[in-house]
C-alpha cells in the first residue's frame, strides 16, 4: 500500500493553480512522536511507500527526523515533492534518507515561473535543483502545464536535459478541497489536449526522460475530478493529514475522518 502524507498545509508559495495557501485552515500539527506513531501503524497495515507532501514539507522542522525514521526505523521507500526553495538548507536528509525526490518547476521562464508560483523564487529553486544534481541526490522535476507555460514547454524540457533529469509534465487541474474555495486553475488549461499530448510524444521520441499520462491529459480535458467517477485509491493508500488524522477515501474526496487518537487498525 502507498502512504500519501501531507505533513504540512503551510507553504511559502502562492501557486496561482493551488488552493491550500488562500486560507488559514492550518489545523494543529502532530508532534513529532504522534507522526510516528502513525507512520508505525501505517506501516503495519501494509504500506511500504511513503510520499512526503504538503503544503512544503520542508516548513516542518523535524522533517528531517521524520525522513530518517521512514527510511531506517521502517525501511519504507520513501519519497518527499518540495516546490525546491528550501532544498539547500535540508540537503543532507534528503541525500541520506529519501529515495526518490521531485522537485516543481513549471516552466524556464522567470518571469512566467515567478507569476504562476507566486513568487519571486525562479533563481533560487533553479540553483537548488543544480546544486541537489552536484551533490548526487537523485531528483525529477514536475511540471504542470498550463496554456501559459506550454509556450515555453521547449526550455523547460532543455533545462531538463542539460541536467539529464527526468521531467514527469501533467496538466493544471483544480483539486477539490472540502475546505477550499475552487482555484484559477479552469482558466488556466489548455482546452486542446490533443495539441499538448503531440509535443509531448515528439519530444519523448528525442528525449527519453520525458514522462506523461496520457489518459489523465484525456481525463482533464473531459472534466477531471468531480463526485460521479470512481476512484479505487481508499484500497490502496492511506492519506495522512497534518494533524495525524486520516482522511477517507483521500484527502479531495473526504467522506470520513479517523481521528489521531485513534488507532488505524481498530478504526479500519
Amino acid at each position: 500500500m502507498f502512504l500519501h502524507f501531507e505533513c504540512t498545509y503551510r507553504c511559502n508559495m502562492k501557486c496561482v493553480f493551488c488552493n491550500i495557501w488562500r486560507k488559514n485552515i492550518y489545523e494543529k500539527e502532530a508532534t513529532t512522536q504522534e507522526i510516528k506513531q502513525r507512520l508505525v501503524e501505517c506501516y503495519d497495515l501494509g504500506c511500504s511507500i511513503t510520499s512526503f507532501t504538503g503544503g512544503e514539507p520542508l516548513l516542518r522542522q523535524d522533517i528531517g527526523e521524520l525522513l530518517e525514521f521512514s527510511r531506517q526505523d521502517l525501511g519504507t521507500f520513501t519519497g518527499l515533492v518540495t516546490n525546491g526553495i528550501l532544498l539547500d538548507k535540508q540537503i543532507e536528509p534528503i541525500s541520506n534518507y529519501v529515495d526518490a525526490l521531485a522537485v516543481s518547476f513549471d516552466v524556464n521562464n522567470k518571469e512566467l515561473f515567478n507569476k504562476t508560483r507566486g513568487v519571486n523564487a525562479f533563481e533560487k529553486v533553479k540553483k537548488n535543483i543544480e546544486h541537489a544534481k552536484k551533490m548526487g541526490v537523485d531528483l525529477d522535476i514536475l511540471s504542470v502545464i498550463t496554456n501559459e507555460t506550454f509556450q515555453h514547454i521547449d526550455q523547460t524540457i532543455e533545462f531538463a536535459k542539460s541536467l539529464d533529469l527526468n521531467i514527469h509534465f501533467s496538466p493544471v487541474d483544480n483539486v477539490p478541497r472540502e475546505f477550499m474555495d475552487v482555484t484559477d486553475a479552469q482558466n488556466l488549461k489548455i482546452l486542446e489536449d490533443s495539441q499538448v499530448l503531440q509535443k509531448l510524444n515528439e519530444e519523448k521520441r528525442n528525449y527519453k526522460k520525458i514522462h506523461f499520462e496520457s489518459d489523465y491529459f484525456r481525463f482533464q480535458s473531459l472534466g477531471g475530478f468531480n463526485n460521479v467517477i470512481r476512484c479505487s485509491s481508499a484500497s490502496s493508500t492511506v492519506s495522512l493529514k497534518p494533524d495525524a488524522s486520516v482522511a477517507l477515501p483521500c484527502p479531495f474526496f473526504t467522506l470520513m475522518v479517523i481521528k489521531k487518537d485513534e488507532n488505524l487498525k481498530d478504526a479500519l
